[in-house]
Protein backbone atom coordinates (compact mmCIF):
# COMPACT_ATOMS: atom_id res chain seq x y z
CA UNK A 1 0.00 0.00 0.00
CA UNK A 2 2.88 2.21 0.87
CA UNK A 3 4.03 1.25 -2.23
CA UNK A 4 1.23 2.26 -4.45
CA UNK A 5 0.66 5.66 -2.56
CA UNK A 6 4.91 6.66 -3.42
CA UNK A 7 4.19 5.58 -7.18
CA UNK A 8 0.92 7.59 -7.15
CA UNK A 9 2.33 11.07 -6.12
CA UNK A 10 5.56 10.41 -8.10
CA UNK A 11 3.47 10.23 -11.11
CA UNK A 12 1.37 13.35 -10.09
CA UNK A 13 4.60 14.94 -9.60
CA UNK A 14 5.91 13.90 -13.00
CA UNK A 15 2.71 14.95 -14.65
CA UNK A 16 2.51 18.70 -13.24
CA UNK A 17 6.09 18.81 -14.32
CA UNK A 18 5.58 17.94 -17.57
CA UNK A 19 2.11 20.10 -18.19
CA UNK A 20 3.43 23.25 -20.43
CA UNK A 21 3.59 26.32 -18.13
CA UNK A 22 1.08 29.15 -18.65
CA UNK A 23 1.97 32.24 -20.69
CA UNK A 24 3.18 34.72 -18.24
CA UNK A 25 0.97 37.80 -18.80
CA UNK A 26 2.08 41.00 -20.41
CA UNK A 27 3.69 43.74 -18.40
CA UNK A 28 1.63 46.28 -18.39
CA UNK A 29 2.99 50.34 -18.47
CA UNK A 30 1.45 50.42 -14.36
CA UNK A 31 3.37 47.84 -13.65
CA UNK A 32 6.18 48.95 -15.63
CA UNK A 33 5.45 51.95 -13.42
CA UNK A 34 5.48 50.12 -10.25
CA UNK A 35 8.86 47.88 -10.41
CA UNK A 36 11.05 50.95 -11.95
CA UNK A 37 9.48 52.98 -8.61
CA UNK A 38 10.62 49.83 -6.79
CA UNK A 39 14.11 49.04 -8.20
CA UNK A 40 15.29 51.40 -10.24
CA UNK A 41 19.06 52.33 -9.21
CA UNK A 42 18.35 55.51 -10.01
CA UNK A 43 15.42 56.44 -7.61
CA UNK A 44 17.15 53.04 -5.03
CA UNK A 45 19.95 55.63 -4.48
CA UNK A 46 17.86 58.76 -3.87
CA UNK A 47 15.99 56.97 -1.25
CA UNK A 48 19.65 56.48 0.75
CA UNK A 49 20.02 60.19 1.27
CA UNK A 50 16.73 60.53 2.65
CA UNK A 51 17.66 57.89 4.93
CA UNK A 52 21.25 59.89 5.42
CA UNK A 53 18.71 63.13 5.55
CA UNK A 54 16.81 61.76 8.84
CA UNK A 55 19.71 60.83 10.88
CA UNK A 56 20.82 64.75 10.63
CA UNK A 57 17.04 65.46 11.94
CA UNK A 58 17.64 62.68 14.73
CA UNK A 59 21.18 63.95 14.99
CA UNK A 60 19.51 68.02 15.80
CA UNK A 61 17.31 66.10 17.95
CA UNK A 62 19.21 64.65 20.43
CA UNK A 63 21.73 67.66 20.38
CA UNK A 64 20.63 68.11 24.05
CA UNK A 65 21.85 64.88 25.54
CA UNK A 66 24.90 64.97 27.33
CA UNK A 67 28.24 64.67 25.52
CA UNK A 68 31.18 62.80 27.08
CA UNK A 69 34.45 62.80 26.09
CA UNK A 70 37.15 60.32 27.26
CA UNK A 71 40.97 61.07 27.39
CA UNK A 72 43.25 58.50 29.06
CA UNK A 73 47.38 58.60 28.97
CA UNK A 74 49.69 56.04 29.84
CA UNK A 75 53.28 55.69 29.86
CA UNK A 76 56.86 54.83 31.39
CA UNK A 77 58.62 57.02 33.19
CA UNK A 78 61.89 56.81 35.63
CA UNK A 79 61.31 56.08 39.27
CA UNK A 80 61.60 57.66 42.51
CA UNK A 81 62.09 57.79 46.21
CA UNK A 82 61.07 61.40 46.48
CA UNK A 83 57.88 62.61 46.38
CA UNK A 84 58.50 66.11 46.65
CA UNK A 85 61.01 66.14 43.72
CA UNK A 86 59.69 68.46 40.27
CA UNK A 87 59.16 66.75 37.52
CA UNK A 88 63.01 68.81 36.02
CA UNK A 89 64.56 66.45 38.95
CA UNK A 90 62.21 63.03 38.21
CA UNK A 91 63.44 62.75 34.68
CA UNK A 92 67.10 63.61 35.33
CA UNK A 93 66.78 59.93 36.40
CA UNK A 94 66.04 58.77 32.56
CA UNK A 95 69.53 56.60 32.42
CA UNK A 96 68.87 55.20 35.65
CA UNK A 97 67.92 51.30 35.65
CA UNK A 98 64.48 51.27 37.91
CA UNK A 99 61.58 52.51 35.87
CA UNK A 100 57.46 52.87 36.48
CA UNK A 101 54.72 54.05 34.77
CA UNK A 102 52.18 57.21 34.70
CA UNK A 103 48.70 57.06 33.72
CA UNK A 104 46.34 60.19 33.65
CA UNK A 105 42.66 59.43 32.98
CA UNK A 106 40.32 61.98 32.61
CA UNK A 107 35.99 62.31 31.69
CA UNK A 108 34.46 65.73 30.63
CA UNK A 109 30.72 65.78 30.03
CA UNK A 110 29.26 68.84 28.73
CA UNK A 111 25.22 69.54 28.40
CA UNK A 112 23.38 72.20 26.57
CA UNK A 113 20.98 74.60 28.41
CA UNK A 114 20.22 77.26 26.67
CA UNK A 115 21.57 78.34 23.03
CA UNK A 116 19.80 81.24 22.74
CA UNK A 117 17.35 78.96 19.85
CA UNK A 118 20.38 78.07 17.73
CA UNK A 119 19.65 74.14 18.16
CA UNK A 120 15.65 74.61 17.79
CA UNK A 121 16.64 76.40 14.08
CA UNK A 122 19.88 73.88 13.05
CA UNK A 123 16.68 71.44 13.84
CA UNK A 124 14.11 72.94 11.88
CA UNK A 125 17.28 73.43 8.88
CA UNK A 126 17.77 69.69 9.11
CA UNK A 127 13.97 68.28 8.45
CA UNK A 128 14.10 71.28 5.68
CA UNK A 129 17.08 69.09 4.09
CA UNK A 130 14.92 66.39 4.73
CA UNK A 131 12.19 67.67 2.73
CA UNK A 132 14.42 68.31 0.16
CA UNK A 133 15.79 64.68 -0.05
CA UNK A 134 12.27 63.17 -0.44
CA UNK A 135 11.62 66.18 -2.74
CA UNK A 136 14.39 64.84 -4.99
CA UNK A 137 13.40 61.25 -4.54
CA UNK A 138 9.34 62.40 -5.96
CA UNK A 139 11.84 64.32 -9.01
CA UNK A 140 13.49 60.69 -9.40
CA UNK A 141 10.36 58.71 -9.49
CA UNK A 142 8.56 61.00 -12.64
CA UNK A 143 12.22 61.03 -14.26
CA UNK A 144 11.87 57.35 -14.05
CA UNK A 145 8.09 57.14 -15.43
CA UNK A 146 9.47 59.40 -17.95
CA UNK A 147 11.89 56.95 -19.35
CA UNK A 148 10.01 53.92 -18.10
CA UNK A 149 7.15 55.42 -20.61
CA UNK A 150 9.63 55.80 -23.73
CA UNK A 151 10.76 52.45 -23.74
CA UNK A 152 7.39 50.84 -23.23
CA UNK A 153 5.99 52.74 -25.62
CA UNK A 154 9.38 52.58 -28.03
CA UNK A 155 8.62 48.96 -27.55
CA UNK A 156 4.94 48.52 -28.34
CA UNK A 157 5.88 50.74 -31.57
CA UNK A 158 8.65 48.40 -32.32
CA UNK A 159 6.42 45.47 -32.08
CA UNK A 160 4.03 47.46 -34.24
CA UNK A 161 6.47 47.95 -36.75
CA UNK A 162 7.12 44.42 -36.92
CA UNK A 163 3.23 43.34 -37.76
CA UNK A 164 3.40 46.17 -40.13
CA UNK A 165 6.51 44.43 -42.13
CA UNK A 166 5.06 41.29 -42.13
CA UNK A 167 2.18 42.50 -43.54
CA UNK A 168 3.87 44.01 -46.43
CA UNK A 169 6.02 41.38 -46.80
CA UNK A 170 3.01 38.87 -47.63
CA UNK A 171 1.82 41.81 -49.98
CA UNK A 172 5.05 41.55 -51.85
CA UNK A 173 4.87 37.42 -51.83
CA UNK A 174 1.65 38.13 -53.52
CA UNK A 175 3.10 40.09 -55.76
CA UNK A 176 5.91 38.40 -56.69
CA UNK A 177 3.73 35.03 -57.13
CA UNK A 178 1.39 37.09 -59.94
CA UNK A 179 4.66 37.94 -61.48
CA UNK A 180 5.94 34.92 -61.61
CA UNK A 181 2.58 33.78 -63.30
CA UNK A 182 1.77 35.96 -65.34
CA UNK A 183 5.39 35.67 -66.81
CA UNK A 184 5.53 31.98 -67.25
CA UNK A 185 2.10 32.68 -69.35
CA UNK A 186 3.71 34.91 -71.47
CA UNK A 187 1.42 38.18 -70.45
CA UNK A 188 2.30 41.58 -71.90
CA UNK A 189 1.60 43.16 -68.97
CA UNK A 190 4.86 42.01 -67.44
CA UNK A 191 8.81 42.35 -68.35
CA UNK A 192 11.58 40.86 -66.31
CA UNK A 193 12.77 44.17 -65.29
CA UNK A 194 9.89 44.38 -62.97
CA UNK A 195 11.30 41.41 -61.26
CA UNK A 196 14.36 44.44 -60.04
CA UNK A 197 11.14 47.09 -58.96
CA UNK A 198 10.31 43.42 -56.38
CA UNK A 199 13.55 42.86 -55.54
CA UNK A 200 14.31 46.80 -54.58
CA UNK A 201 11.05 46.68 -52.43
CA UNK A 202 12.00 43.36 -50.93
CA UNK A 203 15.70 45.06 -50.05
CA UNK A 204 13.45 48.35 -48.29
CA UNK A 205 11.73 45.77 -46.35
CA UNK A 206 14.80 44.22 -45.01
CA UNK A 207 16.28 47.64 -44.39
CA UNK A 208 13.07 48.93 -42.41
CA UNK A 209 12.82 45.14 -40.67
CA UNK A 210 16.85 45.39 -39.26
CA UNK A 211 16.14 49.47 -38.10
CA UNK A 212 12.99 47.88 -36.11
CA UNK A 213 14.93 45.37 -34.94
CA UNK A 214 16.97 47.37 -33.47
CA UNK A 215 15.03 49.67 -31.99
CA UNK A 216 13.29 47.00 -30.49
CA UNK A 217 16.44 45.70 -28.22
CA UNK A 218 17.23 49.65 -27.71
CA UNK A 219 14.02 50.07 -26.02
CA UNK A 220 13.69 46.55 -24.25
CA UNK A 221 17.53 47.51 -22.23
CA UNK A 222 16.10 50.54 -21.74
CA UNK A 223 12.59 49.07 -19.86
CA UNK A 224 15.08 46.35 -18.04
CA UNK A 225 17.60 49.35 -16.84
CA UNK A 226 14.73 50.64 -14.24
CA UNK A 227 12.56 47.55 -14.06
CA UNK A 228 15.43 45.37 -13.63
CA UNK A 229 13.43 42.78 -15.79
CA UNK A 230 15.15 39.95 -17.67
CA UNK A 231 15.16 40.17 -21.36
CA UNK A 232 13.32 39.96 -23.73
CA UNK A 233 9.99 41.61 -21.81
CA UNK A 234 6.36 41.04 -23.07
CA UNK A 235 4.27 43.86 -23.58
CA UNK A 236 0.80 44.90 -24.45
CA UNK A 237 -0.04 45.24 -27.98
CA UNK A 238 -0.02 48.89 -29.59
CA UNK A 239 -3.48 50.39 -28.32
CA UNK A 240 -5.01 51.61 -31.59
CA UNK A 241 -8.20 52.90 -29.89
CA UNK A 242 -8.70 56.51 -29.46
CA UNK A 243 -6.82 58.10 -26.47
CA UNK A 244 -7.38 61.73 -27.18
CA UNK A 245 -7.57 63.01 -23.37
CA UNK A 246 -9.39 66.69 -22.75
CA UNK A 247 -6.78 68.30 -21.36
CA UNK A 248 -7.62 70.90 -18.87
CA UNK A 249 -7.01 74.79 -19.59
CA UNK A 250 -3.53 76.28 -20.15
CA UNK A 251 -4.18 78.71 -17.67
CA UNK A 252 -5.10 75.58 -15.09
CA UNK A 253 -2.50 73.24 -16.27
CA UNK A 254 -0.03 76.27 -15.37
CA UNK A 255 -1.18 77.10 -12.38
CA UNK A 256 -1.55 73.17 -11.17
CA UNK A 257 2.79 73.25 -12.15
CA UNK A 258 3.33 76.39 -9.70
CA UNK A 259 2.13 74.19 -6.70
CA UNK A 260 3.75 70.98 -8.00
CA UNK A 261 6.65 71.55 -9.51
CA UNK A 262 9.00 69.65 -7.91
CA UNK A 263 12.46 72.63 -9.08
CA UNK A 264 9.92 74.99 -7.57
CA UNK A 265 9.32 73.49 -4.12
CA UNK A 266 12.82 72.70 -4.14
CA UNK A 267 13.44 76.25 -4.34
CA UNK A 268 11.26 77.45 -1.54
CA UNK A 269 13.17 74.82 0.57
CA UNK A 270 15.76 76.49 -0.44
CA UNK A 271 15.06 80.14 0.31
CA UNK A 272 13.32 78.70 3.49
CA UNK A 273 17.00 77.23 4.04
CA UNK A 274 18.84 80.75 3.24
CA UNK A 275 16.55 82.25 5.12
CA UNK A 276 16.92 79.64 8.64
CA UNK A 277 20.71 79.88 8.32
CA UNK A 278 20.44 83.95 8.07
CA UNK A 279 18.51 83.92 11.37
CA UNK A 280 21.31 81.54 12.74
CA UNK A 281 24.12 83.42 12.02
CA UNK A 282 22.51 86.36 13.88
CA UNK A 283 21.66 83.96 16.88
CA UNK A 284 25.43 83.84 17.04
CA UNK A 285 25.66 87.27 18.54
CA UNK A 286 24.07 85.52 21.49
CA UNK A 287 25.92 83.40 24.01
CA UNK A 288 25.49 79.45 25.32
CA UNK A 289 25.35 78.32 28.53
CA UNK A 290 26.42 74.51 29.54
CA UNK A 291 26.49 72.75 32.35
CA UNK A 292 30.04 71.02 32.51
CA UNK A 293 31.83 68.56 34.21
CA UNK A 294 34.80 66.74 34.70
CA UNK A 295 36.53 63.66 36.35
CA UNK A 296 39.97 62.76 36.68
CA UNK A 297 42.21 60.10 38.41
CA UNK A 298 46.09 60.18 38.45
CA UNK A 299 48.30 57.58 39.50
CA UNK A 300 51.91 56.62 39.11
CA UNK A 301 53.91 53.80 40.47
CA UNK A 302 57.26 55.93 39.62
CA UNK A 303 56.48 58.12 42.24
CA UNK A 304 55.44 57.50 46.13
CA UNK A 305 51.82 59.21 46.58
CA UNK A 306 52.70 63.04 48.88
CA UNK A 307 51.09 62.27 52.20
CA UNK A 308 51.44 65.52 53.50
CA UNK A 309 47.84 66.35 52.76
CA UNK A 310 48.13 70.03 54.82
CA UNK A 311 51.51 71.24 52.74
CA UNK A 312 49.81 74.03 51.10
CA UNK A 313 52.80 75.13 49.08
CA UNK A 314 53.21 70.97 47.14
CA UNK A 315 50.93 69.74 44.45
CA UNK A 316 50.87 65.74 43.61
CA UNK A 317 50.66 66.07 40.02
CA UNK A 318 50.99 62.01 39.67
CA UNK A 319 48.74 60.67 41.82
CA UNK A 320 44.98 61.84 43.13
CA UNK A 321 42.04 62.66 41.68
CA UNK A 322 39.49 65.01 41.58
CA UNK A 323 35.96 66.06 40.16
CA UNK A 324 34.60 69.47 39.28
CA UNK A 325 31.45 70.93 37.80
CA UNK A 326 30.13 74.18 36.63
CA UNK A 327 27.86 76.42 34.53
CA UNK A 328 30.23 77.67 31.23
CA UNK A 329 29.13 81.01 28.97
CA UNK A 330 30.39 80.44 25.93
CA UNK A 331 29.95 83.58 23.96
CA UNK A 332 31.54 84.28 20.63
CA UNK A 333 32.40 88.08 20.20
CA UNK A 334 34.20 88.38 16.67
CA UNK A 335 31.62 91.46 15.49
CA UNK A 336 33.56 92.03 12.13
CA UNK A 337 33.35 88.41 11.11
CA UNK A 338 29.66 88.23 12.14
CA UNK A 339 28.30 91.16 10.49
CA UNK A 340 29.62 90.10 7.33
CA UNK A 341 28.42 86.42 7.79
CA UNK A 342 25.08 87.95 8.34
CA UNK A 343 25.19 89.87 5.59
CA UNK A 344 25.96 87.10 3.08
CA UNK A 345 23.59 84.75 4.54
CA UNK A 346 20.63 87.65 3.85
CA UNK A 347 22.01 88.10 0.06
CA UNK A 348 22.00 84.67 -0.30
CA UNK A 349 18.35 84.20 1.12
CA UNK A 350 17.50 87.08 -1.59
CA UNK A 351 19.49 85.32 -4.51
CA UNK A 352 17.26 82.37 -3.86
CA UNK A 353 13.64 84.10 -4.06
CA UNK A 354 14.86 86.02 -7.50
CA UNK A 355 16.07 82.91 -8.90
CA UNK A 356 12.73 80.95 -8.17
CA UNK A 357 10.59 84.14 -9.89
CA UNK A 358 13.26 83.78 -13.03
CA UNK A 359 12.29 79.80 -12.90
CA UNK A 360 8.75 80.46 -12.84
CA UNK A 361 9.27 82.30 -16.18
CA UNK A 362 11.30 79.81 -17.65
CA UNK A 363 8.65 77.09 -16.30
CA UNK A 364 5.75 78.88 -18.18
CA UNK A 365 7.81 79.02 -21.48
CA UNK A 366 8.53 74.92 -21.40
CA UNK A 367 4.95 74.10 -20.17
CA UNK A 368 3.54 76.59 -23.12
CA UNK A 369 6.38 74.71 -25.14
CA UNK A 370 4.49 71.06 -24.07
CA UNK A 371 0.94 71.46 -24.21
CA UNK A 372 0.64 72.81 -27.37
CA UNK A 373 2.85 70.58 -29.20
CA UNK A 374 0.49 67.66 -27.66
CA UNK A 375 -2.20 69.02 -29.39
CA UNK A 376 -0.48 69.58 -32.68
CA UNK A 377 0.48 65.51 -32.26
CA UNK A 378 -3.35 65.00 -31.17
CA UNK A 379 -4.18 66.86 -34.58
CA UNK A 380 -1.59 64.49 -36.60
CA UNK A 381 -3.22 61.65 -35.42
CA UNK A 382 -6.59 62.21 -36.74
CA UNK A 383 -4.41 63.65 -40.52
CA UNK A 384 -2.34 60.38 -40.54
CA UNK A 385 -5.08 58.16 -39.52
CA UNK A 386 -6.61 59.39 -43.03
CA UNK A 387 -4.09 58.93 -44.86
CA UNK A 388 -3.60 55.27 -43.90
CA UNK A 389 -6.77 54.41 -44.79
CA UNK A 390 -6.38 55.93 -48.34
CA UNK A 391 -3.07 54.41 -48.50
CA UNK A 392 -4.33 50.60 -47.71
CA UNK A 393 -7.24 51.38 -50.26
CA UNK A 394 -4.69 52.19 -52.64
CA UNK A 395 -3.02 49.40 -52.07
CA UNK A 396 -5.80 47.08 -52.58
CA UNK A 397 -7.23 48.89 -55.45
CA UNK A 398 -3.62 48.03 -57.43
CA UNK A 399 -3.54 44.66 -56.04
CA UNK A 400 -6.72 43.94 -57.27
CA UNK A 401 -5.89 45.43 -61.39
CA UNK A 402 -2.73 43.64 -60.87
CA UNK A 403 -4.12 40.13 -60.25
CA UNK A 404 -6.61 41.15 -62.56
CA UNK A 405 -4.18 41.80 -65.38
CA UNK A 406 -4.49 45.39 -65.74
CA UNK A 407 -2.00 46.90 -63.44
CA UNK A 408 1.76 46.90 -63.88
CA UNK A 409 4.07 46.49 -61.06
CA UNK A 410 5.46 49.94 -61.26
CA UNK A 411 2.35 51.00 -59.49
CA UNK A 412 1.81 48.58 -57.34
CA UNK A 413 5.19 48.71 -55.77
CA UNK A 414 4.59 52.53 -55.19
CA UNK A 415 1.06 51.50 -53.39
CA UNK A 416 2.83 49.37 -51.55
CA UNK A 417 5.57 51.60 -50.54
CA UNK A 418 2.87 54.64 -49.94
CA UNK A 419 1.10 52.17 -47.44
CA UNK A 420 4.12 51.59 -45.58
CA UNK A 421 5.60 54.67 -45.13
CA UNK A 422 1.78 55.96 -44.05
CA UNK A 423 0.65 52.87 -41.72
CA UNK A 424 4.34 54.09 -40.12
CA UNK A 425 3.44 57.33 -40.00
CA UNK A 426 0.28 56.41 -38.11
CA UNK A 427 2.40 54.31 -35.32
CA UNK A 428 4.21 56.94 -34.96
CA UNK A 429 1.73 59.73 -34.30
CA UNK A 430 0.27 57.43 -31.72
CA UNK A 431 3.54 56.89 -30.07
CA UNK A 432 4.78 60.59 -30.06
CA UNK A 433 1.34 61.67 -28.73
CA UNK A 434 1.59 59.23 -25.95
CA UNK A 435 5.34 60.06 -25.02
CA UNK A 436 4.30 63.69 -25.43
CA UNK A 437 1.09 63.62 -22.46
CA UNK A 438 4.63 61.85 -20.43
CA UNK A 439 6.57 64.63 -21.20
CA UNK A 440 3.71 67.60 -20.28
CA UNK A 441 3.12 65.44 -17.05
CA UNK A 442 6.78 65.53 -16.29
CA UNK A 443 7.13 69.30 -16.68
CA UNK A 444 4.16 69.86 -14.89
CA UNK A 445 5.03 67.48 -11.56
CA UNK A 446 2.19 65.80 -11.77
CA UNK A 447 2.25 61.93 -10.98
CA UNK A 448 -1.04 60.84 -12.52
CA UNK A 449 -2.16 62.12 -15.86
CA UNK A 450 -5.48 62.11 -14.72
CA UNK A 451 -4.73 65.29 -12.64
CA UNK A 452 -4.31 67.10 -15.74
CA UNK A 453 -7.63 66.26 -17.79
CA UNK A 454 -10.85 67.55 -17.66
CA UNK A 455 -12.56 63.96 -17.40
CA UNK A 456 -11.50 60.37 -16.31
CA UNK A 457 -9.81 58.52 -19.54
CA UNK A 458 -8.25 55.42 -19.13
CA UNK A 459 -7.23 54.68 -22.57
CA UNK A 460 -3.52 55.13 -21.91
Amino acid sequence: MKVLFIRIVSFVCLSLLCMPMAMAKPLTLEDAYQLATANSPQVVAQRYAVDAAQAQVSEAKYYWAPKFSLSSKFGPMPSTSDSKESQNDIWSHFFEDEWGFTTRNSLEFWLPLFTSMKVYNTHELAKIGLEVEQLRVENEELNVRYDVARAYYGLQLAIAGEDVIKEAEGYVERIQTEFTRMLEEGSDKVSKTDQYRIDIAVANLYRLKDQIHASRIYAEKALSVHTRLDLPIEVEEMDFSDDVLNLKSYEAVLDYARLHRGDLKLLDCARDAAKLQAKIQWLNWWPDLVLAGEATYRFSNAVPEFTHKDDFYFSDSYNGYGFALGFVLRWNLDPVSQVFKVRQADAKADRITAQRELAISGIELEINKQYYEVDVKRHNIEITKNSRRAAKRFLTQELMNYEAGEGDVEKLISALTTFIEQRSLYLSALHDYRVGLVRLQLAVGASNMLDLVEQENTAL
